[in-house]
Order: structure tokens, then sequence, then C-alpha cells
């Protein structure tokens, strides 16, 4: 797959996405060109402090969020297809959080998961999936900026994509978000454009588990 793209670098854990036109395979069936202004953060700090965004609330306990627990103690799972709504709890969600190529499960792990295919272990309750750990993300009341704290696995290689509500997107490779290794990481975008859904593209997630420890909003 090849991309071109050129970035600017503020300092300060952040990034500027300079808008020159992206030539991916995915985008090009879309009808879509890297369009717009959106700026990468990798300190929640200064993400927040930037955007004013606000975290979206997750189940207090891992184990008490559904009903199903296939992979025992620490863990609650929900249908893949169905997916899981936030703020948690809310009567009125706004944001979807999807698996797509999950196989079966989407669900929260905690502290006390017993598995030998998760480093670091939650810290508290974390999205992971069974299968591969790639991520949707649909905001119901479109946003101007997310950020997202990462449990990463040994490989740590994501590729994230905006979709905007006008319907193009703007892709950021690895190289950009430079996340570590078996960490939390944060990864944080604000754009001037309406951001519809964000996907995150991971790898490794069907033998260790990659997940989403927290997901912050502004709108």
């Amino acid at each position: 797959m090849n991309m071109f793209r050129s970035m600017c670098v503020l300092g300060g854990g952040i990034l500027v996405s300079c808008g020159a036109p992206m030539q991916d395979e995915e985008a090009a069936v879309l009808g879509t060109r890297q369009e717009g202004l959106a700026q990468v953060f990798t300190l929640q700090a200064d993400f927040t402090a930037a955007t004013g965004a606000t975290q979206i609330s997750f189940p207090a306990n891992a184990f008490d969020a559904y009903p199903d627990h296939p992979s025992g103690a620490a863990s609650s799972c929900v249908q893949t297809q169905r997916g899981v709504d936030l703020p948690w709890g809310s009567n009125a969600p706004t944001v979807s959080v999807q698996a797509p190529r999950s196989k079966t499960w989407l669900c929260f792990m905690g502290p006390g998961w017993n598995h030998n295919n998760t480093s670091p272990l939650p810290v508290k309750p974390t999205l992971l999936a069974n299968g591969e750990d790639d991520f949707e993300i649909a905001f119901l009341r479109p946003v101007s900026a997310v950020g997202l704290e990462l449990l990463t696995n040994s490989q740590a290689l994501h590729k994230v994509t905006l979709t905007f509500t006008d319907a193009t997107q703007e892709v950021f490779e690895d190289a950009v978000l430079d996340t570590g290794a078996n960490a939390f990481e944060f990864v944080g975008f604000q754009s001037s454009k309406r951001i519809r859904s964000i996907f995150i593209d991971t790898a490794g997630g069907a033998s260790m588990n990659e997940g989403i420890a927290a997901i912050w909003t502004a709108p």
C-alpha cells in the first residue's frame, strides 16, 4: 500500500497533518482524499488542554457489565454484532464501539484478568475483542476531537482512519502515532472538520490482545 503525506512537527507531543494528498487503496475505493487540517496528540494532558475533551464513562466493574462471561473471571462480554454503547449507563448513548473483525465477543476486561494473552494487564475496565482487535468507534453526534488510551501488544502497530461528516477521510500511519509496545499509550486527534467515526487497525490481536482503556471526546 502506498501513501504519500507531509507532516509538520510542532513539538510538545503534537503533530500536525499538513493536508498533502493521500493515495491509498482503501481511500481510492471510497473516492476520498485527505482534506482539512488534523492535529495528532501523543500526550493526554496536551490533548485535553487544547480541546476541552472529557472522558466517556466505562463500567465501574468489568465483570458486572454484561451477564455473559465466556472468558471467566474479571471480564464480561457482548456479542460482537451488538457492539458497546457509551457513555456507560446512559439512556441516550452518543458513542458506539464495534469490533468488525472479531470472531464472536467484544469484552470488558479488568484487574484480575488471568489469561496469558494480554500485556500489560488491564488496570481498569478495558475493551478487548475475541480475535483481531480492530475497533470502529461511531459518534452519533459528530465530534471535533477524539482521544484514546490504547493497551498495546508487543507489535504496537496501528493505523487510524478518521471519517468526517462529508465522507472524506484522513489516515494516520504508525510512524505518526508512535505507540510503544506492551504499554498504555495515548493518541488523540483534533480536526477542523467534524469527525463521524474512527477506525483503529491493529496487528497481532488474535494472539496477543490490543484494547481501548479510555475514550475522550469534544463536541
